[in-house]
């Protein structure tokens, strides 16, 4: 080896079986001696389980489903469900109602706009972008189809429209109306009509111009409302439809309080407008860009708050009920709510609740196969299929107030670039799956249904951001969800099941209400359960959230580590790393030496095979990270929490340094450090290493181990070290100190 790579000063030493070398002893003096090697001889059992290597990912052999993707996954769904409506100035409260009758034709009702209404309406209405358009098309033609969502304003451009042409003779017709029975002396000379159909459509070419035949006969006018047609904003064509596009929330706002305030001092309309801008006010909404209508809704809020009839907690409560508004608008019952595009539109939402920020392309398979499950239950003997060309995404998005974006999904340890999906608004999310759970107990079935097939997926994109929903659902009737989704699947077979389990138990003991329950059900687990609901109740307290002291979750995931002498033994020491990362607590540490320390195997092999995950385990692993770890990325976590926590650095590298000096350990533990060697090089945690490297020697031979490691990577044909970092990890090694 030339001079940038010396040669060793001897040959590679082996293991000690024994244990500790003769006359050695670690440099933290609180460090206990390696547990007393086995004695094979008459009688002794033979020890097949040798402590394995750094497999501490419990989904590693799941293709795209590694637990790297997955926990980042975890880490970032959680904020998408938080704890934190729809009407309109314009309504048809209590007004006059005319009936015409025509010779032939069905009775048509339909109700005067009252004149105080639309002198308001001349106020307040923000004229919408194309607005000038509209207003030739009636004129020439007399009828418009005008498309849109509710809330976005039509209503008042309908009878802005209608208003500007007839001088104030404007009508509501009934929503039943049929136009296809329609007679021409059912309509008023000179008179305007809006309609706002509650029927599965509106009538075709043909009826719409015979339709505008009868109006151009009365010099009438009339303005049919409609929501585009299902997932496709582009199907509605002809010559009377258009588009409706809303008016600026900004503008809209603004019109509305300077109406409201008009006779109030300018102190008072500045602190209005204040607060309608605030922060707080914008987060307690919720609900993204405002529609027209909810700005309206807003005005009279903060103009009241302004007024003083309202305080600060007081609007900010108001304002939280705008997402719980629009959610119960989109579920809203009746003889229409359960037609297959119905369906449809509410699987779609539904799945932006649960699956919000994953890929455009397993939201939209996921409400798929939502929407089947809703159409069978109301349907058992119906085989609903799906449309194929009437679909489009940008419908889907208007229709569930959602918005595309550019992101990245995981594939094997690269990420991609996707387009993924997500409600305009925070609290829309939440407000979804509370309406559901609190108000439509018959869709819990198919719901619950749905989110276990989801574990069957195996993106991470999906499964684990379901399992976060369902924990936000256990959190709404944790006795329900435990019975019917949590319990069977941490009793399952299959590995992502269980896991799947412990995200949903883990989401839903950070709440207050039902935490207690949660980490009384996960003890019990833990102490009494069969085999696989208590590798479910480690996989909780490996997240650190399950218990109220560090003590009782060292003292279950020790308790399932030696059951039954070590069954599971490789869940519990994963699960105490993980741990170890999430709480940054030295008792950790210091337990594992305890388990080191104890003269019984099991406790032993617990403790080895937890050191060897403490040093094999990435940070990016972590399922929650402790806030002191955040930006350590895919650093080894011991060498992170040496850094975080460089006072224990001696104590975390006695802990591997016992298992080096163990026998059933010692390949595991070396081929741990050869991964560092390999991996450091160019990363941010060299240096750290460097550090850490020589808190591993105590005597001679753990020198010279370290030292004969190096060589032999540095000589690897495939893969060997660069001379500069052989260079300098040789010299920390070589210079480390020995009693």
């Amino acid at each position: 080896m030339n001079a940038q790579n010396p040669a060793p000063p001897g040959p590679n030493p082996k293991p000690n079986p024994g244990g500790q070398p003769a006359g050695a002893g670690p440099q933290n003096p609180q460090q206990d001696q390696p547990p007393k090697p086995e004695q094979p001889g008459a009688g002794s059992e033979p020890t097949p389980d040798v402590i394995g290597g750094a497999a501490a990912d419990p989904l590693a052999g799941e293709g795209l489903g590694s637990g790297a993707a997955a926990s980042r996954v975890y880490r970032s769904a959680g904020p998408s469900f938080t704890s934190h409506g729809s009407s309109t100035l314009i309504s048809g409260g209590s007004i006059g109602a005319i009936n015409l009758f025509g010779q032939q034709g069905p009775r048509l009702l339909a109700g005067p706009v009252p004149e105080e209404e639309l002198l308001k309406l001349r106020q307040v209405f923000q004229e919408p972008e194309g607005y000038g358009e509209l207003k030739e098309q009636l004129r020439s033609r007399r009828l418009l189809l005008l498309c849109g969502q509710p809330g976005t304003g039509r209503m008042y451009t309908a009878l802005s429209l209608l208003d500007d042409r007839t001088r104030g003779k404007v009508s509501r017709l009934d929503p039943e109306t049929d136009l296809d029975k329609l007679e021409a002396e059912q309509i008023h000379e000179g008179h305007g009509y809006v309609l706002e159909s509650s029927t599965a459509g509106l009538p075709g070419e043909a009826a719409l111009d015979r339709l505008c035949a009868f109006l151009g006969d009365c010099e009438a006018y009339a303005v049919l409302l409609a929501v585009p047609e299902l997932g496709d904003l582009y199907s509605q064509g002809g010559r009377y439809h258009y588009l409706h596009t809303p008016a600026a929330a900004d503008d809209v706002l603004e019109k509305h309080l300077a109406n409201e305030l008009e006779e109030e001092p300018l102190a008072t309309q500045s602190t209005a407008r204040s607060a309608a801008s605030a922060p707080d006010v914008t987060a307690a909404l919720g609900i993204g860009e405002l529609r027209p209508r909810e700005a309206a809704r807003l005005a009279v809020l903060v103009a009241k708050y302004a007024r003083g009839f309202r305080t600060h907690a007081e609007l900010l409560d108001e304002c939280r009920e705008f997402a719980k508004a629009q959610a119960a608008e989109w579920f809203v019952g009746g003889p229409q709510s359960e037609t297959p595009q119905r369906l449809r539109d509410a699987a779609y939402r539904i799945a932006v609740a649960v699956l919000g920020g994953a890929s455009l392309s397993a939201v939209a398979e996921a409400a798929e196969i939502l929407a089947w499950e809703l159409a069978v239950t109301v349907d058992p003997e119906s085989a609903p299929g799906r449309p194929l060309f009437s679909d489009g995404v940008d419908a889907r998005l208007v229709s569930a107030r959602a918005v595309a974006e550019l992101g990245v999904e995981q594939v094997g340890d690269e990420d991609v670039p996707v387009r993924t999906v997500r409600f305009r608004g925070e609290s829309l999310a939440a407000a979804v799956l509370i309406h559901l759970w609190e108000h439509r107990h018959n869709v819990r079935g198919p719901v619950l249904r749905w989110l276990s097939g989801l574990c069957e997926d195996g993106r991470p994109q999906v499964w684990v951001r379901a399992a976060v929903a369902a924990g936000q659902l256990c959190r709404l009737d944790c006795s329900h969800t435990v019975q019917e989704l949590v319990q069977p699947m941490g009793q399952a077979d299959q590995l992502r099941r269980r896991v799947f389990a412990a995200n949903v138990l883990d989401v839903a003991v950070a709440s207050p209400e039902v935490g207690s329950a949660i980490r009384a059900l996960v003890g019990l687990w833990a102490r009494e359960g069969e085999e696989n609901l208590r590798w479910t109740a480690a996989a909780v307290l490996g997240r650190g959230r399950a218990t109220v002291t560090v003590r009782d979750s060292l003292d279950l995931l020790g308790g399932i580590g030696v059951w039954e002498d070590g069954k599971l033994r490789t869940v519990a020491s994963a699960q105490t790393a993980h741990f170890s990362g999430a709480n940054c607590d030295p008792a950790t540490f210091r337990r594992i030496r305890l388990w080191l320390s104890d003269e019984r195997r099991p406790q032993q092999d617990l403790g080895l095979q937890s050191a060897i995950y403490l040093a094999g385990l990435s940070v990016v692993d972590l399922w929650n990270q402790h806030p002191d770890l955040e930006g350590y990325g895919d650093w080894p976590l011991m060498l992170a929490l040496a850094a975080v926590r460089p006072e224990l650095a001696p104590e975390l590298a006695g802990l591997l340094w016992t298992a080096l000096q163990t026998g059933r350990s010692y390949e595991a533990a070396v081929d741990t450090v050869a991964d560092w060697l390999r991996g450091c090089s160019g990363r941010p945690w060299a240096e750290a290493l460097e550090r850490f490297l020589p808190l591993l020697v105590h005597v001679p031979d753990d020198r010279h181990r370290l030292l004969s490691l190096i060589k032999e990577l540095s000589e690897d044909p495939d893969n060997p070290l660069d001379d500069q970092q052989v260079r300098r990890m040789w010299e920390a090694v070589q210079g480390a100190g020995t009693p």
